[in-house]
């Protein structure tokens, strides 16, 4: 005896399956940016904790790691410099107008930004 078949559920529209993936992200960024604005005071406490003599700048604390880090070393070199890196720049740009330089990619990434008008306090 053959069964009948059951009825399909109806699948969702692709639009709809899309429009559902990208409310999942749009909330999750938003509680993102919530949590980071959160986290931020607390993470000047830590660093005064620090300054006072009150924690190493690395150290674990439930299975956690936290390590300081003083910030990204940067440079501000002399016009001299400066000029002989405006004319590298001059001259990768004419190598890339004129073909010479190799396009290559890096890994692809998505960039999601809220609107700029919010009703959210941030």
């Amino acid at each position: 005896m053959v069964m009948p078949a059951a009825p399909a559920e109806a699948a969702p529209a692709p639009s709809d399956a899309i429009d559902a993936l990208l409310d999942a992200i749009t909330a999750l960024k938003a509680q993102q940016k919530q949590l980071e604005q959160q986290l931020e005071p607390l993470l000047e406490a830590l660093s005064e904790a620090m300054a006072a003599g009150q924690l190493d700048p690395s150290f674990s604390h439930n299975d956690w790691a936290f390590a300081h880090s003083s910030g990204r070393l940067s440079y501000a070199f002399p016009p001299a410099v400066q000029q002989i890196e405006q004319q590298l720049k001059a001259a990768k740009d004419e190598a890339i107008q004129q073909g010479s330089a190799a396009e290559k990619r890096g890994k692809p990434f998505w960039t999601i930004r809220p609107p700029k008008s919010q009703d959210q306090p941030f």
